[in-house]
């Protein structure tokens, strides 16, 4: 009897030990459960910061020579928007944006500053799960300083702009991008001291920055 017993424990404890095997190797099968996973959201209202640098190719003219004071330096500020996904895949949204600059440069007398563009744009964006691929463009506006010695004028200048990006989840809620923008802003006389002058300007911006993005339903989002 004590034999029977001996085997039966042993039969029992491999059992056991076969069932709790297939048990862990099903768990080992099984997805990741979905509480464990990142909610990666891009719908609702963002906003956010964004640092690059400026390049111009800027030509101004007062009838008789051309000179080209081509404006450069670095440029920061800030940008919101507002996403809608259409489809799992595709997304269009509307963005302002706000940049300061210490873009400037000098030809001959001549001398131009540019202190800001701003940007309203229209976006269209390809959704790959955390990543967003996305292309924009719509009015710029350019603010600049322009001078000769002992005079010189303001100008807010109205454009266009296209653009192109990369942005990705870094967390829920966060995302970090990179993005290239062009804006035209032809051709304009200036004014004042500087009548008689005309300026043309096309601006290259080459920014990083990031986004904090609010869950659609609630007003401050999830902290």
């Amino acid at each position: 009897m004590t034999g029977k017993l001996a085997v039966a424990n042993v039969v029992a404890v491999s059992a056991l030990a076969l069932c709790t095997s297939a048990y862990a190797a099903d768990l080992s099968r099984r997805p990741p459960s979905p509480l464990m996973q990142p909610i990666y959201t891009w719908n609702g209202f963002y906003v956010g910061g964004h640092f690059g640098g400026v390049s111009t190719r800027e030509d101004a003219n007062d009838g008789v020579t051309t000179v080209s004071p081509d404006p450069s330096g670095v440029l920061g500020g800030v940008q919101a928007g507002y996403n809608y996904q259409l489809a799992p895949n595709w997304l269009i949204g509307v963005e302002g944006e706000l940049s300061w600059t210490s873009a400037s440069g000098s030809a001959d007398v001549f001398h131009s500053q540019h202190n800001w563009y701003d940007t309203l744009d229209g976006r269209l964006g390809y959704v790959m799960g955390s990543w967003l691929l996305y292309a924009k463009g719509g009015v710029a506006w350019m603010n600049a300083d322009y001078s000769i010695p002992f005079s010189s004028v303001n100008v807010t200048r109205t454009g266009w702009n296209i653009g192109a990006g990369a942005e990705f989840m870094i967390a829920p809620q966060w995302s970090a991008k990179a993005e290239y923008n062009f804006l035209d802003f032809g051709s304009d006389n200036l004014s004042g001291p500087l009548t008689g002058a005309t300026v043309n300007a096309q601006v290259h911006e080459f920014k990083v920055g990031v986004n904090y993005h609010w869950v659609p339903g609630t007003l401050f989002g999830r902290w």
